[in-house]
C-alpha cells in the first residue's frame, strides 16, 4: 500500500468517528446560537452612513468579529482528542498493525478532521452570506470570498495546531488542557497578552515597528488579516499596511507548522505500551 493509500485509509476511518461525536456537534450547535441570532440582527440594524462603506460590506467585515473566539472552541471540541484518544484507549496500534506508521496516523487524522472542519464552517459561512443577501438585498461577492476563505484557512491552521498536539499526550485531558492553555495564553482578550506579553512587545521593538505587535499574536489574525483583505476586494477600509498583515499570516502558519511538528516528535518517541 502506497504512503497516500495508508493516509487516506486513516482519513477515512477517522472521518467516520469524527461525524459520531456528541461534544463536536454541540460545540457546533452552540456555535450557531451565539452567532446566527445576533448576526441576522446587527445585518438589520446597520443603515447608510456618509462616508463609510455600503451596509452589505460593514457587515462582511464583522463576520470575523462574530466567529474569533467561538471558532476555536469548535477546532478544540473536533481535534483534541484526534490522536489522543487513540492512544489513551489503545487502539492505535491496530491502525500501526495495519501497515500504518506514526507519520500516517498524524497525516491522516489532519486530512479528516480538517475536511470536516471546512464543510461544516463553510456551510455556516454560506448562511451569513445568505443572511446579509436577504437583509441588506445584495452581498459583495469578491469581499465575502475573500473573507470567508480566510476564515476557513485561519480554523485550519488551529485544528493543525490542535491535532498535532492531540498526538503528544496519551489522554484526552492533557491534550485538551495543553491546545486550551495555549490559545488563553495567547489570547487577544485575555490578562496574560494584554498585561504582559503585549506591554513586553512593545518595549522590545523599536517605535518604528509598533505596528506590528498585534500581527505577532495569532489569535488576533483572523480579524487583522480579514479587514484587510475586505478593504483590498471592496470599498472598506483598512489601517493595517502589508507588512503587518503578512506578519499576521505567518504568526498563523507558525502555529499551524509548530503543532504538527511538536506533537509529531513527541509522538513518535512514545511508548505506546
Amino acid at each position: 500500500m502506497s504512503r497516500s493509500s495508508r493516509h487516506l485509509a486513516v482519513a477515512r476511518r477517522d472521518l467516520s468517528e469524527a461525524r459520531r461525536s456528541r461534544l463536536f456537534w454541540g460545540a457546533l450547535g452552540l456555535l450557531f446560537l451565539l452567532v446566527v441570532p445576533s448576526f441576522w440582527s446587527m445585518v438589520g440594524s446597520l443603515h447608510a452612513v456618509e462616508n463609510a462603506a455600503p451596509a452589505a460590506v460593514r457587515a462582511v467585515g464583522r463576520i470575523t468579529g462574530y466567529l474569533s473566539t467561538y471558532l476555536f472552541i469548535l477546532v478544540a471540541a473536533l481535534a483534541y482528542a484526534a490522536v489522543a484518544s487513540e492512544r489513551e484507549s489503545g487502539s492505535v496500534r491496530l491502525l500501526l498493525s495495519l501497515s500504518a506508521t506514526r507519520r500516517d496516523v498524524l497525516v491522516g487524522k489532519l486530512l479528516a478532521r480538517g475536511g470536516l472542519l471546512t464543510g461544516v464552517v463553510g456551510a455556516l459561512l454560506a448562511l451569513l452570506g445568505g443572511l446579509i443577501l436577504v437583509g441588506r438585498g445584495s452581498v459583495p461577492t469578491s469581499g465575502f470570498v475573500v473573507v470567508a476563505g480566510w476564515v476557513v484557512v485561519y480554523a485550519l491552521c488551529w485544528t493543525a495546531f490542535a491535532v498535532g498536539l492531540s498526538a503528544a499526550f496519551d489522554s484526552q485531558y492533557r491534550a485538551l488542557a495543553a491546545i486550551a492553555g495555549t490559545y488563553v495564553f495567547l489570547a487577544w482578550n485575555a490578562p496574560i497578552w494584554k498585561a504582559v506579553l503585549q506591554p513586553v512587545l512593545r518595549a522590545a521593538l523599536p517605535s518604528a515597528f509598533q505596528g506590528y505587535v498585534p500581527a505577532l499574536n495569532p489569535t488576533l489574525s483572523l480579524g487583522f488579516v480579514g479587514q484587510w483583505l475586505l478593504a483590498a476586494t471592496s470599498p472598506a477600509t483598512s489601517e493595517a499596511g502589508i507588512g503587518p498583515v503578512l506578519v499576521s499570516v505567518g504568526s498563523v502558519v507558525l502555529v499551524a507548522v509548530l503543532g504538527p511538528l511538536v506533537g509529531y516528535r513527541l509522538f513518535q518517541g512514545a511508548d505506546l505500551g
